[in-house]
């Protein structure tokens, strides 16, 4: 959670703590708690909540209702956030989902600033997608966010969605951690990293089933987003989540050739996020703009 400064665009402060899974009493409990701790850092009269922007990881409505995450949170079908939140602290509350809200707290503050067309890209547990469109999301809600389960692969390994070959579950971190054992446990010689950055790192040290996922792995993110380009036409495209930290060695390689033909003018740029964890804070307290 944090305090944002809509006028400068900047994080005043923040506040972490765990998320309840399973219980909506100790959710809202725990979450009217974080909300009341950041207002005590305000300071009256010079400084005035203007409302609580929440990012959620699944099909949020137009009316603030959350539909749908995955089982992550259990509770969270058919659920009406944003008025229990507006009921409990009498303040207004506006939901999006979180891959979204990072995309346009990237094209406002961050790398996409300054760009008509941003797409944004949060490779983590799963494959978020946002776009931006002259500062404004692109897409009806709630389905926008949809687009990680494009088929990229012929193959069996199956995503959450019920597809298989399916970008979200080849370029996320489940994916490729999935793909790690798969590849590690055919032979007993090597032992498999256990993280994704440490799936990079082996592969610059020359481990080379690390640098055959790396391969795999950058074969199909450029393939997702060959297609995406063909889709959105970005100005620019932003990688953001855990696991575009490693990818700074490989941006020149995800911008495949021909982008766009036979449109001759057109040109993209693939970017790291500048934000990280505060693009979803910014892009949240955005939609009070």
């Amino acid at each position: 959670m944090g305090l944002v400064d809509l006028r400068a665009g900047q994080v005043l402060d923040t506040l972490i703590y765990p998320t309840e899974t399973q219980n909506a009493t100790r959710f809202e409990q725990t979450l009217s708690d974080a909300i009341h701790t950041m207002k005590q850092s305000l300071k009256p009269p010079q400084t005035e909540l203007k409302g609580v922007g929440i990012g959620v990881s699944s099909f949020v409505f137009a009316d603030g209702t959350v539909d749908s995450t995955y089982g992550f949170l259990a509770f969270m079908e058919d659920y009406p956030l944003a008025r229990i939140i507006e009921k409990t602290h009498a303040l207004p509350c506006r939901l999006d989902n979180d891959a979204r809200l990072v995309a346009l707290g990237e094209a406002l503050y961050g790398s996409g600033r300054g760009f008509d067309r941003v797409l944004v890209l949060t490779l983590g547990t799963g494959l978020g997608l946002g776009f931006v469109v002259n500062q404004r999301l692109e897409g009806k809600q709630p389905y926008a966010h949809m687009g990680g389960h494009m088929t990229v692969a012929q193959n069996d390994q199956r995503c959450y969605c019920g597809k298989t070959g399916c970008l979200e579950s080849l370029v996320s971190a489940t994916g490729m951690m999935s793909s790690a054992k798969r590849r590690y446990s055919q032979e007993t010689q090597s032992t498999m990293p256990e993280t994704v950055e440490a799936i990079f790192e082996a592969a610059k040290e020359g481990d080379g089933h690390a640098r055959q996922l790396v391969e795999e792995y950058m074969a199909h993110l450029r393939t997702g987003l060959g297609n995406y380009i063909n889709l959105f036409a970005p100005d620019r495209i932003v990688l953001g989540g855990g696991v575009a930290k490693g990818l700074g060695p490989y941006l020149s390689e995800l911008v495949p050739s021909g982008q766009l033909g036979p449109y001759k003018n057109y040109q993209t740029t693939v970017v790291q996020s500048a934000l990280e964890e505060q693009s979803g804070i910014l892009g949240s307290a955005a939609l009070f703009l």
